[in-house]
């Protein structure tokens, strides 16, 4: 610990926060030998109190799905039964203990966070990890999902990782520190009390302190070695020193050792029993690890033997020459002989393989297809891609090729998955079939991560054949460039559908082709004929939440508003019990549109947050930034001051990536702050902005904000465009069933008619808004008219109408809407007060959703699951929500939900 105060004082803290409740976490990062592993030693002394759970990652293990965590988790296993259901099968199934279902990475994510969070509860839990940046990238992600998730937790998490080796260890939410070389003294002092033998002269203290920059591990390695003269401009290749400096030592004492040695660095499951058989096999004696002679290099901790430092590991492999290697690997592949260990079986064949070896690429293959079953996209990932090295045939390469891209984006490595795609695409003899899939695998990484206009290109060529091949297979591709079209830009895409599903034999009632039924239908409704029957009710039935997500979006089109809620908030659940969060936070961004639609703000709001995290979380930055467009609407509509500032960053950001959707939330957030506050021209301009509304065929996004455009208009005195705004609106929506389109067409023709007849156009846009689910927009039509008749002097008419809309904006919590409207009572001659905010209004977008579960019954452990934090978390939210509403306990603050929540 010389020279170590810093770095020493930081645990400190942290288990000391962690012991008054609030966690945190460390990645301490540098060179091999640098000091990490002493740090976190020191750590585990310090954390008197606390249970301590540790882990190692090792190099040939990088890549086997949750290795890590079986390693961190095993001594408390016991305790998964204590876990609600799903999470405790979860984890069973995770580490063989049980059969079944695969269990998803973010359902594993939080049945983690969740066994944590329990052990927790009787005694702070230090979690280390040392060489972790051999960790497998599954258990790197559940670290990181619970790093996220500790402010509230006595939790600690350490890692320790060398720098630009291995996988990435920037976990979000963990201070990275780096660790540099000792100072002088530092150095000097640990040289004079640990060097041992002959004290080294000052010079020789400079010079080595210049040829290793203070690495611990090398000024002690080399203290007693010949180091190159003074003088050498260029310092020794200290990997390569040090690695030298291992062997030498290895060979001096435990050269009769060194056969074994290997193996077990070749081995990496630390198993005594399977390294006692692959010894046997290769008849290398293996009674040194029953006997004390190796345990200056190893140590076994009751479960696993494993090297004493990672560079021991790491020289003492790389000793072997390559056909050595083989022969263990070959004589591990064999020791791994039962159902439970195929998966490193697999693995090792792998290794040991040269050439093409169709029979070791089928067993990797097998293996991928086990570790998709347990969550381990990145295992699946390297195993198909060895597998697909190892193959002859092309077309069947190619299909491995496809199946690593499909696990790389599973499991976020979008960059992996393109390069894969192009390996997959350069083989001559794939099927039809796969290259449709490949272009939509590429479509989705586009449409997430990309260019969502590339990624409608890169469909519609293949969308007649794919409709031809099997359409059932293809039709989340169909739908997906509906959906496109509409996030892009593209009205065309209806016409392209429509043509593509002409003649298509559709059969009735079948679940399997309702979602081409309602494309079918909108197709129809939008040419301006008849849709034909609704049996687009059998879409309920789906079960793959992206799918559903995508009927839902169609419904809605259809003007089916009830059954495109119906099938987004199936979706939604259908993705957080399986713990699909990427698919969930797309789905989010359908219902918290729909919120906003609704005037509920506040749970629009908290969709929209929810989305935005777990977007970031999957790699997913184009729905993170829809997730943001949708926040700045919200925020735009309440009133709120970071409401400009937040629309113009998603402007910059979603303008780099042409992403239309996004830009289109922001302008409208703008243009809405504009019109309320009385600067008009800028508003038309925000609105104008989104574009398409005066093209042949005008694009959804411009239609949405054509309401908004023509008030901005008319007050901007330019009531020719509002009049010319209006007809096209009136023609795009006439074929449509849904209300509200035709309540906002009758407010636009009150607004621009010259004959008199503006009431007329007012009481039918009232009279549709009644019925239908936008209180928002019904609140402003009420304003309008209500400021029309004051400007007639029918004063007492006027204040029935203005105070309607005043009350109606206080309740949804858009309050600079109803300091407009009691701007223009007090006009009247009625004196009004500043309407006041609800309690709900005042909460944050997490302690709203846990706030409404609470209401719908649920309990914490359930509120829990469901948002993928930890009871603890979802105590100490539920205990903010108290302090802000004064009041004391779970039935007052049902009673507050069902007084508050907006219709």
């Amino acid at each position: 610990m010389l020279g170590r105060d810093s770095e020493a004082e930081l645990l400190e803290s942290l288990l000391r926060h962690a012991a008054e409740g609030h966690g945190g976490g460390v990645v301490l990062h540098g060179e091999p030998g640098i000091g990490k592993t002493a740090l976190l030693s020191y750590a585990a002394e310090q954390a008197a109190g606390f249970q301590v759970l540790r882990a190692v990652g090792v190099e040939p293990e990088a890549d086997l799905a949750y290795a890590i965590l079986h390693q961190l988790l095993f001594p408390v296993l016991g305790s998964v039964d204590e876990l609600p259901g799903p999470q405790a099968q979860a984890l069973h199934i995770l580490f063989g203990r049980a059969h079944g279902a695969p269990p998803d990475a973010f359902l594993v994510a939080l049945s983690t966070l969740s066994l944590l969070s329990l052990l927790a509860g009787e005694q702070p839990v230090l979690c280390v990890v040392d060489d972790a940046h051999w960790a497998d990238q599954p258990t790197l992600k559940t670290l990181a999902f619970v790093a996220r998730r500790l402010d509230n937790e006595p939790i600690v998490l350490a890692l320790a990782a060398r720098a630009d080796e291995g996988h990435a260890t920037d976990l979000p939410h963990l201070r990275r520190v780096p660790l540099m070389g000792l100072n002088p003294d530092a150095a000097r002092a640990m040289l004079a009390e640990r060097a041992g033998g002959r004290r080294l002269t000052d010079g020789e203290q400079t010079h080595l302190l210049a040829a290793t920059g203070g690495n611990p591990l090398a000024l002690l390695e080399l203290a007693g070695k010949e180091m190159p003269p003074e003088g050498t401009q260029e310092p020794p290749a200290l990997t390569d020193e040090l690695q030298r400096s291992f062997l030498t030592k290895i060979r001096a004492g435990h050269a009769g050792s060194l056969p074994l040695l290997q193996l077990i660095a070749a081995d990496g499951s630390g198993s005594v029993a399977t390294i006692e058989k692959a010894a046997a096999s290769l008849r290398i004696g293996a009674d040194p690890l029953h006997r004390a002679e190796l345990d200056e290099l190893l140590t076994y901790d009751g479960a696993r033997l494993v090297f004493r430092h990672p560079l021991i590991r790491s020289a003492v492999y790389h000793s072997a020459s390559a056909d050595r290697r083989a022969a263990l690997h070959r004589a591990l592949a064999s020791a791994f002989d039962t159902p439970a260990d195929q998966h490193r079986r697999a693995w090792h064949l792998g290794q040991a393989a040269v050439g093409h070896d169709e029979q070791a690429a089928e067993q990797l293959e097998r293996s991928a297809e086990q570790a998709a079953l347990r969550g381990g996209p990145a295992a699946a990932m390297a195993a198909l891609s060895r597998a697909a090295e190892l193959t002859a045939d092309g077309s069947r390469r190619g299909r491995r090729l496809w199946n690593a891209a499909l696990a790389a984006i599973g499991g976020g490595f979008t960059a992996v998955a393109v390069e894969l795609l192009d390996r997959a695409e350069r083989e001559p003899h794939l099927e039809e079939a796969d290259r449709i899939a490949l272009a939509a695998i590429r479509a989705t990484v586009a449409e997430f991560a990309g260019s969502p206009e590339d990624a409608m290109d890169l469909i519609k060529p293949w969308i007649p054949r794919a409709l031809r091949i099997d359409r059932r297979l293809f039709t989340p591709t169909v739908a997906m460039y509906a959906d496109l079209g509409l996030r892009v830009n593209r009205p065309q895409a209806w016409a392209d559908l429509a043509g593509w599903l002409d003649g298509i034999t559709l059969t009735p009632d079948d679940p399997r082709d309702a979602v081409l039924r309602l494309l079918r239908s909108a197709c129809l409704a939008r040419g301006g004929r008849d849709p034909g029957p609704r049996d687009w009710a059998t879409a309920e039935s789906l079960t793959d939440p992206v799918t559903m997500t995508l009927a839902g979006g169609i419904a809605r089109q259809l003007g089916d508003y009830e059954l495109s809620r119906r099938l987004h908030r199936k979706a939604g659940q259908l993705a957080r019990t399986n713990g699909s969060l990427g698919a969930l936070a797309w789905n989010l961004e359908y219902q918290s549109a729909d919120e906003i639609a609704r005037g509920r703000y506040g749970l629009a709001e908290a969709y929209a947050e929810e989305g935005r995290q777990f977007a970031a979380e999957v790699g997913q930055p184009n729905t993170a930034c829809r997730h943001q467009g949708l926040l700045a609407l919200c925020t735009a509509i309440r009133g709120r001051p970071e409401a400009a500032e937040l629309a113009t960053d998603v402007l910059a950001e979603a303008s780099g990536r042409n992403l239309a959707d996004a830009m289109s939330y922001a302008r409208r957030a703008l243009g809405l702050i504009d019109l309320v506050a009385g600067r008009h021209r800028e508003a038309a301009r925000h609105f104008e902005a989104v574009g398409g509304w005066d093209a042949d065929v005008p694009s959804d996004l411009a239609m949405a904000v054509v309401p908004d455009l023509v008030e901005a208009l008319v007050r901007a005195g330019e009531r020719d465009l509002a009049a010319a705004a209006t007809a096209r609106y009136a023609r795009w929506t006439e074929h449509t069933a849904a209300l509200e389109p035709a309540a906002l067409t009758a407010r636009c023709r009150a607004l621009v008619c010259a004959d008199g007849s503006a009431e007329v156009h007012y009481a039918e846009s009232l009279r549709l808004h009644a019925r239908s689910d936008a209180p928002l927009e019904h609140a402003r039509t009420e304003l309008l008219l209500g400021e029309h008749l004051r400007r007639d002097r029918r004063r007492s008419e006027a204040q029935r109408h203005l105070r309607g809309a005043a009350d109606d904006f206080r309740r949804i919590g858009a309050l600079a809407w109803a300091d407009r409207a009691l701007g223009e009572l007090r006009a009247t001659g009625e004196s009004a007060r500043t309407p006041e905010a609800g309690v709900l209004s005042t909460l944050t977008p997490q302690e709203l959703r846990i706030t409404l579960a609470v209401g719908e019954g649920l309990t914490n452990r359930e509120i829990a699951a469901q948002l993928f934090l930890s009871p603890r978390t979802v105590d100490y939210h539920l205990r903010k929500v108290f302090q802000k509403a004064d009041i004391t306990s779970r039935a007052e603050l049902m009673r507050l939900v069902l007084a508050e929540r907006p219709a």
